[in-house]
């Protein structure tokens, strides 16, 4: 199986449990996030509810997006945690149908399944706003200054800027 599906089926047999941790790795191309640059690792552990199994653990990638200055790539440095539940489909004491509720669910064959999980997490994980380290080398709005002919598209704003700011434009340009 891939280190992001586990077989709980055991697990689910116990009426209680210390649990058991696992390695988890997944990488970008199966969890379709395009910001990630690397697989998403790190470690969970598996822990034997009344009803369900929860899934905690910490978790971590890295990313690459663009900065917000410049526009350059940026790899960025992702950690979240992972505290989830998931519940089987047919109850294995009583039998019968789950209904999940809010929790995930597993597959018929007991398959614990992180994909979905990972990738939301490493979604929620990334920043709003990215900044090169350091200066950047070429600044978009700067780029903009330095150009000879301006943005046709900007003219109405370079407009009201001038009218807004005349003085402040006068004396620091």
């Amino acid at each position: 199986m891939a280190d992001y599906i586990f077989n709980v089926a055991r697990l689910l047999g116990q009426t209680s449990a210390p649990g058991r941790a696992v390695d988890v790795s997944a990488s970008a191309r199966v969890l379709e996030v395009a910001e990630l640059s690397g697989p998403v690792q790190g470690v969970a552990r598996f822990t034997r509810l009344s009803d369900a199994i929860l899934v905690t653990g910490e978790m971590g990638a890295t990313a690459r997006v663009p900065c917000a200055r410049c526009t350059a790539d940026v790899d960025v440095e992702l950690r979240f945690a992972l505290d989830d539940q998931f519940v089987p489909r047919i109850d294995p004491v009583r039998g019968g149908v789950i209904d999940p509720g809010d929790r995930w669910q597993l597959d018929p064959g007991h398959n614990l399944n992180l994909s979905q999980v990972l990738a939301e997490g490493a979604i929620s994980a990334l920043p709003p706003r990215v900044v090169c380290p350091g200066q950047c080398e070429s600044p978009w709005t700067e780029q903009a200054r330095d150009s000879e002919a301006p943005d046709p598209r900007l003219a109405p704003l370079e407009r009201l800027r001038r009218q807004m700011f005349h003085e402040d434009i006068e004396t620091h340009g």
